[in-house]
C-alpha cells in the first residue's frame, strides 16, 4: 500500500475513533486564587490507558491529514508534556513550558469550517500544534486565520495561559466561536456549548437530566465559592471539585495542572490490562488512588536527546520524573494497540491492521531535529 492510501485510511480510522460519545461528559475548569493558577480536568472515556509524553522543541513536523488536503508544516518552539492515548503527536491535552494549557471535551454541536485555502490539521494534532508554537490564548485564537481543522470528531476546548487568561474555543456552524475576558465569567467547560452552559447556570435550571450541564454548574459553584480554602490547599480543592463531577467507573483520569509552579498532578482510576487472548480486564482501586506528579524542573526538551515517556498506569507515586523511560516506536505501537483493543472491547467495531498500526506508530519518525548551531 502506498503512502497516500495509508494516509487516507489511517486518517479515516482515527477520526472515526474520536467521534464522541455523549454518555461520557468530561469536565474542565480554571481556578485563579491569589497568586495560584491551576487547571482541572476529568477524562470520562472508554479506557484509562495512556502515556505521559515529553515533547521536544525544535522538531520539524508535517500534519497527519488526508492526502488530498494541504497539511500545515512547523518547527516546535516550545517543549510540552501531554497525555496521549492513541499515539504520540495526538494528545488529549497537555501543558507546554511557557505555561499554556489546552484540554478538549466532546461537543455534539461541533461543525468545523468548510474547505478553503487555509492549512489543514486534525483536531487532536491541533492541540499539539498549539502547545508546540504558542504561549498565549491570543496566539491560539489568531491561528484560525491560517489553520483549519479537518476532522469528523466533535470537540471543543478550554485553554489557559500563564498570565491567567482563559478562553473557550468552539466550532459552530463552520466558524470558530471564542469566549474570553468579560465574555467568560465562569472559566469552566463540559459537553454543552458555553452559551447553553451559562444560560443554565444563570437561570438556575434543573440539571438532573443533563450530566454535562450538571457538571458545568457544579464546577462553576465550586469556583465561585473558593474563598473558603487557603492557597496551600488549592490542589486538594481542585481534586475535590473533580471528584464532585466524576462519573465513577467512567472517569479514567483526573488531572490538575499547577501553572504557577509548573507541576502536573494526576490520578488514574483504572488499571487496565489485556491477557494473551486479547481479553480485557480492569482493576478499580477501592480507595482514592495515588497522586502522581510531573515536575517541569529537570525535564529535558532538547530534540537532540532521547524523547521520554511514562506509563500513566505505573504504580509510582509522588514525583515520577525519574521513572520516565526512553520513547520508541515499539512503545508507541504498544499503546496504540492497547487503545484500539479497549475501544473494540467497548463495542467500537473498528480496528487497525498490523501494517496500518505500523504506519501510525512510525509516523513520529518523520520528525526532524533542526537545532541551529
Amino acid at each position: 500500500m502506498n503512502k497516500q492510501k495509508y494516509l487516507i485510511l489511517i486518517y479515516a480510522i482515527i477520526i472515526t475513533i474520536l467521534i464522541p460519545c455523549a454518555a461520557y461528559p468530561c469536565t474542565t475548569f480554571v481556578l485563579h486564587k491569589g497568586d495560584r493558577l491551576v487547571f482541572g480536568r476529568n477524562l470520562d472515556w472508554y479506557s484509562g490507558t495512556g502515556l505521559v509524553m515529553v515533547n521536544p522543541r525544535n522538531l520539524e513536523k508535517i500534519a497527519l491529514v488526508n492526502s488530498s488536503e494541504n497539511p500545515v508544516k512547523w518547527v516546535s518552539k516550545f517543549g510540552s508534556i501531554t497525555f496521549n492515548q492513541i499515539g504520540r503527536e495526538l494528545p488529549f491535552g497537555g501543558i507546554n513550558e511557557s505555561g499554556l494549557v489546552i484540554e478538549h471535551m466532546t461537543l455534539d454541536e461541533t461543525v468545523y469550517p468548510a474547505k478553503d485555502n487555509r492549512y489543514v490539521i486534525g483536531a487532536f494534532q491541533w492541540i499539539q500544534f498549539q502547545l508546540d508554537n504558542y504561549s498565549t490564548i491570543e496566539e491560539v485564537i489568531n491561528s484560525d486565520t491560517f489553520l483549519r481543522i479537518e476532522d469528523k470528531s466533535k470537540i471543543h476546548f478550554l485553554i489557559c495561559d500563564r498570565f491567567g487568561n482563559s478562553a473557550t474555543l468552539e466550532f459552530l456552524n463552520g466558524k470558530m466561536v471564542c469566549h474570553t475576558g468579560k465574555d467568560l465569567p465562569i472559566r469552566a467547560l463540559a459537553n454543552s456549548t458555553y452559551e447553553e452552559s451559562m444560560s443554565c447556570y444563570n437561570n438556575n435550571r434543573d440539571t438532573q437530566s443533563n450530566p454535562s450541564l450538571f457538571h458545568f454548574c457544579t464546577a462553576a459553584k465550586k469556583i465561585n465559592h473558593s474563598d473558603s480554602y487557603t492557597e496551600d490547599s488549592t490542589i486538594d480543592y481542585s481534586f475535590h471539585t473533580l471528584k464532585m463531577v466524576s462519573q465513577e467507573l467512567f472517569t479514567k483520569w483526573s488531572i490538575v495542572y499547577d501553572i504557577t509552579n509548573m507541576r502536573i498532578y494526576f490520578k488514574v482510576f483504572e488499571t487496565p490490562f489485556i491477557d494473551g487472548e486479547k481479553k480485557i480486564f480492569t482493576k478499580q482501586p477501592p480507595y482514592d488512588p495515588i497522586t502522581k506528579v510531573v515536575d517541569f524542573k529537570g525535564l529535558d526538551f532538547n530534540c537532540s536527546d532521547m524523547v521520554k515517556v511514562f506509563d500513566i498506569n505505573s504504580n509510582q507515586d509522588k514525583v515520577v520524573n525519574r521513572y520516565f523511560i526512553p520513547y520508541s516506536t515499539d512503545i508507541n505501537k504498544e499503546f496504540i494497540d492497547k487503545a484500539f483493543t479497549f475501544y473494540k472491547g467497548w463495542g467500537l467495531n473498528i480496528e487497525l491492521k498490523e501494517d496500518e498500526m505500523d504506519y501510525l506508530a512510525k509516523y513520529p519518525e518523520s520528525f526532524k531535529c533542526v537545532v541551529s548551531k
